[in-house]
């Protein structure tokens, strides 16, 4: 928990997509204090449900206009549902000092600290490095969040309704993760098609692949490419958060792209193979105990055989806990 002994309380914003914040909590684990963070739709509560952050807000559920208006802050919502805080830490309103100020004013923030939500493309390290820098952090240590059992027994329920007895959360299975917040940034969904294949025929120790996909990604491949996937794998469609995490925590191993669930899986301790092209790994890796990067100057150039002994070793590596 980020609590850590210190009294202080941390207001933090992050408006963007899940692994985004999944990193911004990384970076408030380091921290310490008591955290309220808001975030977009589930991503919050996720956090708090895994012991990251101390309190969840969603940005859907407050006036967020108020930033740039010009009433009174005492005659404003904002600051009541915000909250009172000593530092306040934000994605959100970087590079706009005049809603800087007016956020600093709201929530009566002692100090604040701005961030960019992505480095400059000449910065050579990792976004988390960036923020940990400007923070005065010597470095923020790999995660190893714990999922609750809850979630975990949920995540059973929804393996055996999905996919069917054959795949036991007990004897082991491979989650792969085919989308991506852009098509841009996915490997080709037939050699993640040849992938399941190659663990139904002995990969893997024979452990069977189950596909998790988002609502782009059903939209985006349509019955076709649906039923190329169920043909070689069980198919998961659009699991809570909570469920997602706890999936990719009851699984031997992880494959996908550079995306939300990819960077879930590495936080929670999930031997994870990450594949990335489209996007810089040096700014925007997975971070966890155990992670794989592979990367070439284009996602079709990712060979399928490079995954395949990425994913033998992931399977082949100790378990997280």
């Amino acid at each position: 928990m980020v609590s850590d002994g210190q009294d202080r309380t941390i207001l933090a914003l992050h408006p963007g997509a899940l692994g985004d914040v999944v990193l911004f909590g990384q970076f408030l684990s380091a921290l310490g204090g008591r955290v309220r963070l808001v975030a977009g739709g589930e991503k919050a509560r996720l956090l708090a449900g895994l012991g990251v952050v101390d309190e969840a807000l969603g940005f859907e559920s407050l006036p967020m206009e108020e930033v740039f208006c010009e009433v009174p802050p005492r005659r404003c919502r904002l600051g009541l549902a915000l909250g009172r805080c000593d530092l306040l830490v934000s994605c959100f309103a970087e590079g706009d000092p005049a809603a800087q100020r007016r956020l600093c004013e709201l929530t009566g923030a002692a100090d604040a600290l701005f961030l960019p939500v992505r480095p400059t493309a000449s910065h050579a390290g990792h976004l988390v490095d960036l923020w940990a820098g400007r923070a005065g952090l010597e470095g923020v240590p790999a995660p190893l969040w714990s999922v609750p059992a809850d979630w975990r027994r949920r995540a059973r329920e929804v393996l055996v309704a999905s996919v069917g007895a054959g795949v036991p959360a007990g004897a082991g299975f491979v989650l792969i993760h085919p989308g991506s917040g852009s098509r841009r940034k996915c490997w080709p969904l037939e050699r993640f098609v040849r992938l399941a294949e190659a663990c139904r025929s002995g990969l893997a120790g024979g452990r069977r692949a189950v596909f998790v996909l988002g609502p782009a990604e059903c939209e985006w491949w349509g019955p076709a490419g649906m039923e190329s996937l169920r043909r070689s794998a069980g198919v998961i469609k659009c699991p809570p958060l909570e469920v997602l995490a706890a999936l990719a925590d009851l699984a031997v191993a992880y494959v996908g792209n550079d995306s939300g669930p990819t960077h879930l899986a590495a936080a929670v301790g999930t031997p994870t193979v990450a594949l990335f092209g489209a996007t810089r790994p040096e700014h925007f890796a997975p971070r966890g105990r155990a992670v794989t990067v592979l990367s070439a100057g284009g996602m079709e150039e990712l060979a399928l055989p490079a995954v395949v002994e990425a994913l033998e070793r992931a399977c082949r590596g100790p378990r997280r806990r």
